[in-house]
């Protein structure tokens, strides 16, 4: 797991070390810019200079301490800085007073406005690495000015280090603005800033190096952080320890409500999800004609066959048969395939105002959830899995807009469930405390029929287990993406079947 935090508490940081610790801030400079020069030789390529554009803030004294640890380990530095000397102040005009008295053959120092285009290109081309010093996280908006114009100039060069952010993203929303560096490495000093999680600023950044600047993160820094990255090798920490003599009923009980004439698969493949992911009991409340082929299909499952009018669940009829089987689950998943007729959405009413144990929610009971939405009372305990079209009903905007705001989306849809899942390229996880998580795994391979289906069960065999909805929602997400990986490097990115997806589970959650 790794965490990203708010950029102004990495900034809030650097005076809580100095007045809780006693670390100086030019200490803590001089710590980032040992690990920028150590980053900038592993990145070296030919014999050129190291090159360092230095803007006139703070993220510009980065680059000239830099400068003078790169010089003394034996290299050749040019240093363009944007402004004349006297813009600079406190550590940065500290550190540019130093490498002023060591400036010589090995280390040059050259106002960038006072150079021409061609001349700054010719030294940019020429470079082992180009270290980006020009913009911190204090800086708002596209990069104007002198600034702007190396940046326009550095596009093309591949060996391009950023000191703690590309100089012209969002280090909080992840958005770029242009013009924008695209680094092949980004040294971040402390810890990563939540932006650099999203695209576009994630492929800004290139390869993610956070540097110790000598107080320790966990010291200085909130909890919780602003997003947590979940990767593969997380799951191990989430899952509940299993006796050796565990009994079917202790692995935890689900019931999933799925289904229609329309949609017959969706029920077994939810099942499956939750079998692989380790249920230990499945009740697939499904519509009565379709209870014979689905205990045929998949014997492991307990089946509940419940009234059924116009190929779809009757809710009057139905909702005293699932009463009788609430006392024994311990969490239910609803929606896969029940469709968007009106007795559907009458058994969505039922189950918010009558299930009392955790519920999650997915594809067409999300159609309900977002119909009835205001007249809904808030629950604490309800997972929402949808995609970015089903979260765009939900909130009232467009698809696009989700996808070009997706945190915003994500915490918006917690407000009268509790918990969401946002699906798509690095899922979302929020919470309505505030908690949010990112699934560092996921692949094309996943875009296919009856995924959501899989991943629904997964999910709700875990939040049945005993996890928090929190814990169950990533290591589904998880197991789920980690399975679209394997896939694809077993077969591609081109036809995969669900029930395959649903067959990796238990290699992942081993």
């Amino acid at each position: 797991m790794k965490n990203f935090y708010m950029p102004s508490d990495v900034r809030a940081a650097d005076g809580t070390a100095a007045e809780r610790y006693k670390v100086p801030s030019v200490v803590l400079m001089e710590n980032a810019a040992r690990a920028a020069a150590d980053a900038a030789e592993a990145m070296a390529r030919g014999d050129g200079p190291f090159v360092i554009l230095a803007g006139h803030g703070n993220n510009g004294g980065d680059g000239f301490a830099a400068a003078r640890h790169l010089m003394l380990r034996g290299h050749c530095v040019t240093v363009l800085k944007t402004a004349e000397d006297g813009r600079y102040k406190n550590d940065a005009a500290v550190n540019l007073r130093i490498i002023r008295e060591l400036e010589g053959a090995e280390l040059r120092i050259a106002d960038s406005p006072s150079l021409d285009d061609r001349e700054v290109k010719k030294l940019l081309c020429g470079a082992a690495v180009v270290l980006d010093a020009l913009l911190g996280t204090g800086t708002t908006g596209a990069p104007r000015g002198e600034a702007g114009r190396l940046i326009k100039l550095s596009a093309g060069c591949g060996n391009i280090l950023a000191l703690d952010i590309p100089s012209g993203i969002d280090p909080e929303s992840g958005a770029c603005y242009e013009p924008c560096v695209r680094a092949a490495a980004t040294v971040t000093f402390l810890a990563p800033k939540k932006g650099m999680a999203f695209s576009p600023a994630l492929e800004a950044c290139g390869r993610i190096i956070t540097a110790d600047i000598g107080v320790p993160a966990s010291k200085v820094l909130p909890h919780p952080p602003a997003l947590s990255l979940y990767c593969e090798e997380d799951i191990k920490n989430m899952l509940p320890p299993l006796s050796r003599s565990i009994h079917k009923t202790e692995r935890g009980s689900l019931l999933i409500c799925a289904g229609s004439a329309a949609y017959r698969g969706a029920p077994l493949l939810a099942a499956l999800g939750a079998l692989r992911a380790g249920a230990g009991l499945v009740y697939l409340a499904v519509p009565e004609f379709m209870a014979s082929e689905i205990s045929a299909a998949l014997p492991e499952a307990v089946i509940l066959p419940l009234p059924a009018r116009g190929g779809a669940v009757a809710a009057e009829e139905a909702e005293a048969m699932i009463a009788e089987w609430m006392p024994r689950c311990g969490a239910a998943a609803i929606g896969p395939g029940v469709g968007r007729g009106e007795e559907a959405g009458e058994l969505f009413s039922w189950f918010w105002n009558n299930w009392r144990a955790p519920l999650l929610i997915d594809a067409d009971m999300l159609y309900f959830f977002a119909r009835d939405f205001d007249k809904l009372e808030e629950r604490g305990d309800v997972l929402l899995t949808p995609h970015g079209g089903e979260a765009a009903r939900i909130l009232g905007v467009s698809a696009a807009e989700v996808g070009a705001s997706r945190e915003k989306s994500a915490r918006a849809l917690t407000k009268k469930a509790g918990y969401a899942l946002l699906k798509g390229r690095n899922t979302l996880i929020a919470s309505s405390s505030g908690e949010l998580r990112m699934i560092a795994a996921g692949s094309p391979a996943l875009a296919v029929p009856g995924s959501g289906d899989v991943l629904s069960g997964v999910a709700g065999a875990l939040m049945a287990s005993g996890l928090s909805v929190m814990d169950a929602a990533t290591a589904a997400a998880l197991a789920h993406g980690a399975a679209g990986e394997r896939l694809e490097k077993k077969n591609g990115v081109r036809g995969t079947l669900a029930r395959e997806i649903a067959d990796e589970i238990p290699q992942l959650l081993r």
